[in-house]
Formats: C-alpha cells, sequence, structure tokens
C-alpha cells in the first residue's frame, strides 16, 4: 500500500492506494475530480495524468476555473 499526502482546497489528507505506482490521474479519481477540473502539481510542477506520484512528493491538486 502506498500513502501519498496531498493538499487540495487548503487542506492536507493522507489517500492510500492499493497498487504499487500510483499515478496523478489515481489522485484526482481518489477525490472523484476528473482532469477537466482539475490537476495535480508535483513538487511545484505541473504533473501529467501517467506521471508517478512517490510518497515523498509533494502533491497539491487545484481546481482549474473557466471563465466567461
Amino acid at each position: 500500500m502506498v500513502e501519498i499526502k496531498v493538499k487540495y482546497r487548503g487542506k492536507e489528507q493522507i489517500l492510500k492506494f492499493d497498487k504499487e505506482k500510483v499515478k496523478a490521474i489515481d489522485i484526482l479519481k481518489a477525490l472523484n475530480l476528473s482532469s477537466e477540473h482539475a490537476f495535480v502539481a508535483k513538487n511545484g510542477e505541473l504533473a501529467s495524468e501517467d506521471e508517478i506520484i512517490s510518497p515523498e512528493d509533494k502533491i497539491k491538486v487545484i481546481n482549474a476555473i473557466s471563465g466567461g
């Protein structure tokens, strides 16, 4: 099991995954978000959906803002 600390909407939480390799898209799915509406920042850099996330990475999930 892999535990990833995630900051989302100003709160930190621990997400637990029952797999060896966790991808950025797995974090979004665990938070019931889609990649159309949110993205993952890994160590301050935008992460692609299939980028591997490690427990020591600093992860922040940010909602995409659409303008009108």
